[in-house]
């Protein structure tokens, strides 16, 4: 059968023009997607590092809580005769001896030093443990890697509650050396 004359019969397809608007929305769908998706990716880690920072902060607390706690009256030297304590409280450091924790595993007095030191983006809270000599056949102090216990740290300042000496009423110091006991509490303030 063939199509009357004057009747002509209709292609199939897209023109130039209708597959050029196409590609283009395609296109700007596309960036778009992108844009959003480079927005959420961004968003998510800004919430990650919200959420990461506080928790970190928590975990140090509770660390420092459970090491100040453990903290042990030792005199500094060989002769128990000898008054000071071996705790060293400056205003941006702190060592004294402690039992380490039982996850650690390394058993004995052990001297703990908080401190800062530098590291990425900034200065890091890092705690060290050394081992403390005791008696006449104790071995070489040995001292165990730092542990980060807070990054991108700006500074970190100690107080120390205690009573200072005889005849003196308890007061906060920047300082805790060469003391006949240890402060009854120590603060610590961290800029972040």
């Amino acid at each position: 059968m063939t199509a009357p004359a004057g009747l002509h019969q209709k292609d199939e397809g897209f023109t130039l023009v209708e597959l050029l608007v196409a590609i283009t929305l395609i296109a700007l769908l596309t960036v778009g997607l992108y844009q959003a998706f480079g927005i959420g990716t961004r968003a998510a880690s800004t919430v990650s590092t919200n959420i990461d920072r506080p928790a970190q902060i928590a975990v140090a607390y509770d660390f420092m809580q459970r090491a100040f706690s453990a903290a042990e009256p030792l005199p500094s030297g060989n002769d128990p005769s000898q008054a000071t304590l071996n705790f060293d409280g400056q205003a941006h450091a702190l060592s004294f001896v402690a039992l380490p924790p039982a996850y650690l595993a390394i058993g004995g007095f052990q001297r703990l030093h908080l401190g800062l030191e530098p590291g990425n983006g900034g200065l890091r809270l890092i705690v060290s443990w050394q081992g403390v000599p005791r008696g006449s056949i104790a071995p070489q102090p040995e001292m165990l890697q730092p542990s980060i216990l807070i990054d991108q740290v700006r500074d970190v300042t100690f107080g120390y509650f205690g009573v200072p000496g005889p005849n003196q009423p308890p007061a906060w110091l920047d300082q805790w050396s060469e003391r006949d006991a240890l402060p009854l509490l120590i603060c610590m303030r961290l800029t972040l």
